[in-house]
């Protein structure tokens, strides 16, 4: 994908150091993910590389907010989101698993593209309960109109009464002659 390559970081070249790379993140970078949480977003991103000699640093400073859905009322709303984390990129021939934050890159590779760890940072940011924030008043966001069809189609145990299943009553003789 050509838009992906914005967001590769050549690292050859540089000098043994930190050196600081800014991203703006918006709609056209969630277009670039195909069913994610989030459809839109205005995010900063400062990623500091830090590189030495046997390795590099990435950390990564993210925040913004992001365009999803509430799970409760199911209109769009901005969720802030906030993070930083850490990748370690190595140097060597074979691919190793060392963990999460780990990246091996081969000898001859040049440069390093952070776009899918860079969505994965901001969909980690999401909270698993995604609903409106409350206001200044202590209300949450969400659409009037759906709460109000939620409450009357709730299911009230008591207005429900359990009507016996006459298919099972041969059954439940056999449970009595054991």
């Amino acid at each position: 994908m050509a838009g992906l390559s914005t967001y590769n970081i050549a690292f050859k070249g540089l000098a043994l150091g930190t050196h600081e790379f800014d991203f703006q993140i918006d709609k056209k970078f969630f277009d670039l993910f195909d069913g994610g949480i989030a459809e839109d977003g205005n995010v900063q991103a400062k990623v500091i590389l830090e590189k030495q000699s046997a390795l590099m640093v990435l950390w990564f400073h993210v925040s913004g907010t992001v365009k999803i859905q509430c799970d409760r009322c199911l209109d769009l709303y901005d969720q802030p989101v906030a993070a930083e984390n850490r990748v370690f990129i190595k140097y060597g021939e074979d691919s190793f698993e060392d963990g999460d934050d780990v990246i091996w890159v081969d000898v001859n590779d040049h440069q390093v593209n952070i776009a899918q760890m860079l969505y994965d940072f901001i969909i980690l940011a999401i909270p698993i309960r995604q609903i409106h924030p409350k206001d200044e008043n202590g209300k949450r966001g969400c659409n009037p109109e759906m709460l109000k069809k939620l409450k009357e189609l709730k299911y009230n145990a008591e207005s429900h009464e359990e009507q016996p299943d006459s298919r099972w009553d041969d059954l439940k003789k056999l449970l009595g002659n054991e």
